[in-house]
């Protein structure tokens, strides 16, 4: 984009260094992904086939009325793991016959807070 004054370029840099900056951050940054679905003993090896490490919390949910026992899988990665998940809910609903497999991130802020 052509600017018409070095004040105008020079803030159309900083603005684009700004955003590229941002991006690499986003793409870095940890995620916490989360999968809900019915509870099937099959959700740990079609896990294992996409990732080293998950949780698996299990407990009661309500679809279309009925009351199920549910499973919430946790995956912390990257946005580059994002397409594994997408791979992985979609495994998940063909195999056990789902409707669907609700997926949802958000961005950890890199922090791990221990106590004993």
């Amino acid at each position: 984009m052509k600017q018409a004054s070095t004040l105008t370029r020079r803030l159309a840099e900083a603005q684009e260094l700004h955003a590229a900056c941002a991006l690499r951050e986003a793409e870095s940054a940890p995620l916490l992904f989360r999968l809900y679905t019915e509870s099937f003993d099959n959700l740990r090896d079609y896990t294992q086939h996409y990732f080293k490490g998950a949780t698996f919390l299990h407990g009661i949910g309500l679809w279309e009325g009925c009351t199920e026992n549910v499973t919430i899988i946790e995956v912390v990665g990257t946005l580059d793991d994002l397409q594994n998940v997408v791979f992985l809910a979609g495994d998940i609903r063909e195999a056990n016959h789902q409707s669907s497999v609700l997926v949802t991130w958000q961005r950890l802020d890199g922090r791990l807070d221990v106590q004993s």
